[in-house]
């Protein structure tokens, strides 16, 4: 018969496999690492679900707490604190403001000088004697 499995298990383990990590006995840094690549896609307590249901199973297998462990639950407060910072930074601004921000500002026409453009110096002046126009390359000395 065949282990409990659910869900996120098995994202669990095909992320591990895809990274080359242990998924049982699983470390704790792997698990912290696997709750911060969820990061971006769930909300926190949906990532501290998705950690507590993989260590579930794990726990079936191994015996061993994952989800109680210092360091996985370091990351998961890390990963709220910076979603409760998230929310409080949005709320420091309206839509209107962000909204006015990103009209295109209508620029004055540029004024068109009434004086000629001079041509650039190098087209009036004629080189120095002994000067080319042009840099010579020079060549990179070998250092013994």
């Amino acid at each position: 018969m065949r282990g409990p499995t659910n869900k996120a298990w098995e994202e669990f383990v095909v992320w591990c496999q895809a990274k080359g990590l242990k998924a049982v006995p699983a470390n704790p840094w792997t698990v912290a690492a696997y709750a911060r690549s969820l990061e971006p896609r769930y909300r926190p307590a949906t990532i501290r679900k998705h950690i507590a249901d993989l260590a579930r199973v794990h726990e079936e297998k191994t015996r061993r707490r994952l989800a109680r462990d210092p360091l996985v639950q370091r990351t998961l407060g890390i990963i709220e604190r910076r979603a409760e910072q998230v929310k409080q930074d949005a709320e420091l601004f309206e839509d209107e403001d962000f909204l006015a921000a990103r009209k295109p500002r209508k620029r004055p026409p540029k004024r068109k000088s009434k004086s000629a453009k001079k041509p650039p110096q190098s087209a009036t002046k004629p080189a120095r004697p002994g000067l080319s126009a042009q840099p010579r390359l020079v060549s990179r000395r070998k250092l013994n």
